[in-house]
């Protein structure tokens, strides 16, 4: 395969590898590389994707996203919930798309595959692929070529799945116009608001059977605060950093395992030249861009165009200069733009934006490479104790949730087991409890408090990870419910009874005016049998920020002979919604925009549609309580 890629020179480019060889260490469709690990998160098929595999990657994506981290730290342990089990989802599509394109026999030739490894750009020296770097790159990172060729092949065919959907997706002009005039569609419509309160009779006086039989009915509303005995051990992960040897051998030898994780992306040195408009008309900027773009093919001086027509206050002034910039550094319709072109001094066609015009002229090229183990000493370490600590964390975790299971009823062998002593809270309320002892006063730990298991059974929960520390416990004991007597809620319940009848009452009388509208009754006429003012509101926008989103789904689901709805806005409060016009939308927008935003939500719809219809034919288990 070497001596075939050393001699073939054909160009054809299916996909830009941002960080080359890095590669074959992201893929999520290669077995080897989810089944390293004891503990497993899911299982898809008979696929397994172990949780050292889902930890690598999730810490990957939160260094990535660390400057979009909450500071509030409940919010923040929320944010990498959620980024953790969407790194999950991600893993589980990637081994689904992977199984379908093997179970139908996908191809890639090989003189495809020669061909992406010879466009690698990291495989390049002075522009040109360079079979001495290939393999000693690969051999740096510890690869075989038939192992990374064999990877890439199967990269490349999962590529070739998702190009399918891509290549599939088309839009009709007329198609486009209608789907135009209906996202950017405005209505007209007006709102009345109803709360219980406008339908309270203070005058009616309930039965004493009737107060009784509401008593009765709702009893529980009327208990006491309950006491509960928690019984709880913390488990702090600064303990086990104490417990790892960081010696530079073992950081170096973590570095030449994992260099892939150090890599310098592409940069390229650009000039541009810019007509903004908001310093000039679209249209007026749209013809100068292009006779800009002629001057160019006729060999017009770039530099020199910049300088003179360029809105770029800063970099006009360098001829279009605006510096060194990675692939990550820009919008991804500009960075595309840039990071296409293929040779210094290339220039790019015309991009059009909502604020201008650009051209783009490539300047240079620092290619991607790996960086050097003095360059990254220090976040080398953190890695490795981070890996360090993680590996470790599992261990314990799983060794405390098997403790917990086989001794369901005490705390005592896992007390042992982490060497930390159990803490008490004594008989107390939970108010109280959430108020002394802090770590308690967790969503997730106050979910299980509340649990059949550790409520009902008194058993132990299992271990939960509440910010740095892993929490386990149980109720030791608890108080009898006790109810407050009747007559010291007699008056409580007379209002509540009539509350609940003000809202039947204005249920009521919510149907009978949607009746009353749908048969044409004028508004006016509603608003004096509720003595309210109706609100109007005109040339609304399905995105209108102005008016909350549960209020703008109802109204855009309305039409013109359904023209009438409510929606609940709050406990006891209705919204009346009345549709009066519909107009049809346009947008400042180029018929090549609209083409290409409303290709790429159809592109996403069709590959959502494909991996749902994957993820419902195949057998996936997720173990939550390893995540």
């Amino acid at each position: 395969m070497l001596q075939n890629i050393r001699d073939k020179t054909t160009g054809w480019i299916a996909y830009v590898i941002v960080i080359g060889i890095s590669i074959p260490f992201v893929l999520w469709g290669i077995d080897q590389y989810f089944t390293g690990g004891n503990v497993i998160v899911a299982e898809i098929n008979e696929t397994k994707i172990s949780s050292e595999r889902l930890n690598n990657e999730y810490q990957s994506r939160l260094r990535q996203m660390q400057d979009m981290i909450s500071k509030d730290q409940n919010e923040a342990d929320l944010q990498k919930k959620i980024i953790k089990r969407s790194v999950l989802d991600e893993l589980i599509d990637s081994i689904l798309v992977r199984e379908f394109v093997n179970k139908n026999k996908f191809q890639i030739s090989e003189r495809t595959l020669i061909s992406d490894i010879r466009d690698n750009k990291i495989f390049h020296t002075e522009k040109k692929f360079n079979p001495s770097r290939y393999q000693k790159l690969l051999e740096s990172q510890g690869i075989k070529t038939s192992d990374y060729e064999r990877i890439r092949n199967s990269e490349l065919k999962t590529l070739q799945f998702y190009n399918n959907i891509v290549e599939s997706s088309f839009i009709a002009t007329e198609q486009l116009k209608d789907l135009e005039k209906l996202k950017y569609q405005t209505r007209d419509f007006k709102l009345l608001s109803l709360s219980y309160k406008d339908f309270i009779d203070n005058k009616k006086i309930s039965s004493e059977k009737e107060k009784k039989d509401f008593y009765v009915k709702y009893k529980n509303i009327f208990s006491m605060p309950e006491k509960f005995n928690v019984e709880y051990l913390v488990f702090n992960k600064k303990i086990l950093k104490k417990q790892i040897n960081i010696s530079s051998e073992n950081i170096e030898n973590y570095y030449n395992e994992n260099k892939f994780k150090y890599i310098t992306a592409e940069k390229r040195r650009v000039k541009q030249i810019f007509l903004s408009n908001i310093k000039g008309n679209k249209e007026s900027n749209s013809e100068l861009i292009n006779t800009i773009l002629t001057k160019l093919k006729s060999n017009d001086i770039f530099e020199s165009l910049a300088t003179e027509y360029s809105n770029d206050q800063l970099s006009n002034k360098k001829e279009g200069d605006i510096g060194w910039v990675s692939r990550f550094d820009l919008s991804k319709n500009i960075s595309d733009i840039i990071f296409n072109l293929e040779n210094i001094n290339d220039i790019s066609e015309v991009l059009s934006t909502d604020q201008g015009f650009y051209i783009f002229k490539l300047d240079n090229i620092q290619e991607a490479k790996v960086k050097k183990f003095k360059e990254v000493k220090n976040i080398v370490k953190r890695d490795y104790e981070d890996s360090q600590i993680t590996n470790r964390y599992e261990t314990i975790y799983e060794d405390v949730s098997n403790i917990l299971f086989e001794n369901p009823s005490s705390l005592d062998k896992a007390e042992e087991f982490l060497s930390v002593k159990k803490i008490t809270t004594g008989l107390s309320t939970l108010s109280k409890i959430k108020k002394n002892h802090k770590i308690l006063n967790n969503e997730i730990v106050l979910s299980a408090i509340g649990s059949d298991g550790v409520y009902k059974e008194n058993l132990n929960s299992q271990p939960l990870e509440v910010n740095e520390n892993l929490v386990m416990l149980r109720i030791k004991d608890k108080s009898p419910v006790v109810y407050k007597k009747y007559q010291s809620v007699e008056k409580e319940i007379e209002a509540l009874i009539n509350t609940e009848n003000s809202i039947v009452s204005m249920k009521d009388t919510i149907k009978d005016i949607e009746k009353k509208l749908s048969s044409g009754s004028d508004i006016s006429e509603i608003e004096k049998l509720t003595n309210k003012k109706v609100t109007s509101y005109l040339d609304v926008g399905r995105s209108d920020k102005n008016i909350p989103p549960s209020i703008l789904l109802k109204l855009f689901s309305l039409t013109k002979n359904n023209n009438v709805t409510s929606i609940e806005s709050g406990t006891g409060n209705y919204e009346l919604i009345v549709l009066e016009s519909v107009k049809n939308g346009d947008s400042d927008l180029s018929n090549k925009s609209l083409k290409s935003m409303f290709y790429n939500e159809q592109v996403n719809a069709v590959l959502y549609s494909v991996i749902q219809s994957l993820r419902e034919q195949a057998n996936i288990k997720i173990y939550s309580k390893n995540l």
